[in-house]
């Protein structure tokens, strides 16, 4: 049975809030993985048993090496994702969201469904793999990621947009509406109405099981597609149990990343078919 993560994303480490070696951390993984915004799965980490530090030392290198972004697309294509139903013209105009608005969305949902995509493809391969040992790393462009919108905290946010960000995050999710918040919807939080409307588009293909198969095609992808390290020399790791489990459980457990991979596509995806 799939379970909850082992930390509150919404209470874990923010990147605003990191000093010294964990906000040199948080600047490495940006840069590594050219992103905006540092997920979860690494402010989580960061509050355990130096957990942040030791899991990238073994996992940059695979980053940097294994194209973990051409093996995500390739799953992605794979699975065959369904979308939700098309807006309609009454829809788009009652949303009130501008053009602007439109592309800010997509900003923040391609930065998490890289960088989630990008952490389930190499953490699992990490894993399952015992920690390979990556040889002849290649040297890194200084890169400039793209500037995204502020993430929202809990207190910057109103109660009944608070509900919105609850109802779309128990979609598949396995407590309902007490799971733990995923950071994509706090950072889309700047919309309700779209938090409404997600809601509203994903329950449809959430009651019908259409998710959930996604979720478990992409756990199958992953195990017998995923990133080959099977020829590299494994390392041996200090890594304390609790972080261990954290890092397996976020990749094997279907209701956590692979979960918000899945949502995250079909949204980003489905937002690009509609004619805004």
């Amino acid at each position: 049975m799939s379970s909850e993560i082992s930390y509150d994303p919404v209470s874990a480490v923010d990147e605003s809030d990191a000093t010294g070696a964990v906000a040199e951390t948080f600047r490495d993984i940006r840069q590594t993985m050219n992103i905006p915004i540092v997920t979860s799965i690494w402010r989580g980490l960061a509050g355990m048993d130096n957990g942040l530090e030791k899991v990238w030392l073994l996992a940059k290198p695979i980053y940097q090496n294994a194209n973990p972004g051409a093996k995500l697309n390739e799953i992605i294509s794979n699975i065959n994702l369904t979308l939700p139903e098309d807006l309609t013209e009454a829809e788009i105009i009652n949303t009130g969201l501008s053009k602007k608005d439109w592309v800010n969305i997509l900003i923040i949902l391609n930065a998490y469904n890289k960088s989630n995509g990008m952490n389930m493809v190499v953490l699992h391969a990490m894993i399952k793999h015992s920690f390979p040992k990556i040889y002849n790393v290649k040297k890194q462009k200084e890169i400039k990621p793209k500037k995204i919108l502020k993430l929202l905290k809990k207190n910057e946010i109103s109660i009944k947009t608070w509900n919105f960000v609850r109802e779309v995050n128990s979609i598949s999710a396995p407590n309902g509406l007490d799971s733990h918040v995923a950071t994509l919807w706090r950072h889309l939080a700047h919309w309700p109405i779209f938090l409404k409307l997600i809601y509203e588009k994903l329950s449809p293909l959430n009651n019908k099981n259409i998710i959930q198969l996604s979720m478990a095609s992409t756990t199958k992808q992953l195990n017998e597609n995923g990133l080959d390290l099977s020829y590299q020399k494994t390392l041996e790791n200090d890594l304390s149990e609790t972080v261990y489990s954290t890092v397996k459980n976020y990749v094997y457990e279907e209701t956590q990343v692979i979960r918000m991979v899945v949502i995250g596509h079909i949204i980003e995806k489905w937002i690009n078919t509609q004619n805004l």
